[in-house]
C-alpha cells in the first residue's frame, strides 16, 4: 500500500509526534508498504530549516513543504506557520503520486482537513476512495479554550468545534491516546465511545532503545554528580498543560534535604516558571538540563529514582503525556500530579506502576518521595511493575502494529 503520513513535524525532528510517526513510518515500511510523510521544512517552533525538501531516508520518503517560519515568538506567527503549511500541504497531497490511505495527525490543528479535501477529489492507485485515519494527538479547540488562548462561546471556536466534529464524523477511523480523550469526545463531539472506528491506543515508546539501566552500568550518573542521591525527575515538555505549583511547593519543603535531588530536563513555559522560582528562592538541590538527543534518552531516564508527571484538571481528555510510556520503558516508578480520571492517572492505578497525588497536595507528593525512598522494594516492584505493562500494552511494536492493521483494513474496506 501507499500510505501518506501529513504531519507538520516528522524526523529528524525531535519533537514527540515527529518521533512517533518516524517510528510507525519504519514499522510499516518493514512490512512492505510505501510511506511517504508530508510535513514542514523547519524544525518545530524555531526559525531553523532544514537542508532538503526532498529525500528518502531507510526507505521512507520525505516532503518537506514550504512554511513561514517565525516559530513559537508569537501567536501570529504561529497562526502563519501553520497557515502556510495547511495550503502547501494540501498542494502537495493533489500533486503527488496516488496514494491508499493518509494518516493524518493534528499538528498543525485542524490539518486533517486537507486529508479530506484531497481524498474528495483523488482515487487510490486502484481507482478506489482513499482511506482516511485521524490519529488525535491532541483535541481542538478544546486545547486552545483550555490555555486561555480563545473561549468557548467566540466564534472561531464554535466554528473550529464544528470543522472538528465534521473530520471526526468522516474519518474512516478515529485513534485517541486515551479512554479520557475517547470519553470526551463522545460528550463534545457526538461520537459515540462504541463505535467500532474509534481505538484507545496510548503514545508509545521503542522497547529496544529504553530499557532499565543499572545504576552502576550509567556513566550519566557521575557526570551529573547524582550517584549519591535520591533522583526525582522531570523529562519532557513542562508547558500550559501541567501544573508547576504542587512541584514547586513539595521542592520548597524540602529544599533542606540534600539527599533529594530534583532534576528538570527539558523545556515549556512551566519549566521557565520553575527556573525563575529557583532562582528567587535559591534551590541548590533542583537542578536544570536541556533536552537529551534520543541516542541519550535511555541514559537520561534511568538516572531517576522515581519520575514526575503533570496534567492540570482543564486538559483531562485533550492530551496524554507521551513521557510516561518512555519512564515505563525504563522501569522506573512514577508519580502522577493530576485528576485521577486522567489516562496516567488510570495506567498507573491499574498497573501498580506509580502513586497518584492530587493537584496541590504539595505535602502529600513529599510524603510519596519520602516513601520510595525509604522503601526500595516498594520502588523496585513499582517499576518492574510498569516495564511489564509497558511490554505488554505500550511499546512502539505493539502500538505500531495496532495502528498498522487499522489502516490496512481501513484501505480494505474501501475495496470492497
Amino acid at each position: 500500500m501507499r500510505i501518506v503520513l501529513l504531519n507538520q513535524t516528522f524526523y529528524p525532528d525531535v519533537a514527540a509526534t515527529a518521533q512517533h510517526m518516524w517510528d510507525l513510518a519504519r514499522h510499516l515500511t518493514q512490512h512492505g508498504h510505501h510511506v511517504t510523510a508530508i510535513t514542514g521544512n523547519t524544525i518545530y517552533g524555531t526559525t531553523q530549516r532544514f537542508d532538503q525538501s526532498h529525500e528518502v531516508i531507510d526507505g521512507i520518503e520525505i516532503r518537506r513543504v514550504q512554511q513561514t517560519a517565525f516559530g513559537k515568538r508569537h501567536l501570529p506567527g504561529r497562526l502563519a506557520d501553520f497557515a502556510s503549511f495547511y495550503v502547501s500541504a494540501t498542494r502537495e497531497l493533489l500533486r503527488m503520486p496516488a496514494c491508499d490511505a493518509i494518516f493524518a495527525l493534528t499538528s498543525p490543528p485542524m490539518i486533517a482537513l486537507a486529508a479530506q479535501f484531497a481524498r474528495a477529489l483523488r482515487r487510490s492507485p486502484a481507482g478506489h476512495r482513499i482511506a482516511f485515519i485521524h490519529h488525535l494527538m491532541d483535541l481542538y479547540p478544546d486545547a486552545a479554550v483550555a490555555t486561555g488562548v480563545t473561549s468557548d462561546s467566540a466564534i472561531p471556536t464554535r466554528i473550529a468545534a464544528r470543522l472538528t466534529r465534521h473530520t471526526l464524523k468522516h474519518a474512516d477511523d478515529i485513534i485517541v491516546l486515551g479512554r479520557d480523550m475517547r470519553d470526551r469526545i463522545a460528550s463534545g463531539y457526538r461520537i459515540d465511545p462504541h463505535d467500532p472506528r474509534v481505538h484507545v491506543i496510548t503514545p508509545w515508546a521503542d522497547e529496544h532503545e529504553l530499557s532499565p539501566i543499572p545504576r552502576n552500568d550509567n556513566p550519566l550518573l557521575d557526570q551529573l554528580g547524582l550517584r549519591s542521591t535520591f533522583n526525582v525527575v522531570y523529562s519532557g515538555n513542562l508547558g500550559l498543560a501541567h501544573d508547576i505549583h504542587t512541584m514547586g511547593d513539595a521542592i520548597e519543603l524540602m529544599r533542606s534535604d540534600p539527599a533529594v535531588a530534583w532534576i528538570f530536563i527539558g523545556s515549556g513555559k512551566g519549566m521557565h516558571k520553575l527556573r525563575a522560582r529557583a532562582a528567587d528562592r535559591n534551590w541548590s538541590h533542583v537542578r536544570f538540563l536541556p533536552y537529551q538527543p534520543r541516542e541519550q534518552l535511555a541514559q537520561s531516564l534511568n538516572i531517576a529514582d522515581v519520575h514526575l508527571m503533570s496534567q492540570s484538571h482543564a486538559f483531562t481528555g485533550i492530551v496524554v503525556p507521551s513521557k510516561l510510556m518512555g519512564v515505563m520503558a525504563v522501569g522506573r516508578p512514577s508519580i502522577m500530579i493530576g485528576p485521577r480520571e486522567a489516562e496516567v492517572s488510570r495506567i498507573l492505578t491499574e498497573h501498580n506502576a506509580g502513586i497518584v497525588i492530587d493537584i496541590g497536595d504539595a505535602h502529600g507528593l513529599m510524603r510519596a518521595i519520602y516513601r520510595l525512598q525509604q522503601n526500595r522494594t516498594l520502588s523496585l516492584q513499582l517499576g518492574d511493575n510498569a516495564r511489564a505493562a509497558f511490554i505488554a500494552h505500550h511499546s512502539a511494536s505493539v502500538c505500531c502494529d495496532r495502528i498498522r492493521q487499522i489502516i490496512e483494513h481501513a484501505v480494505h474496506r474501501q475495496s470492497q
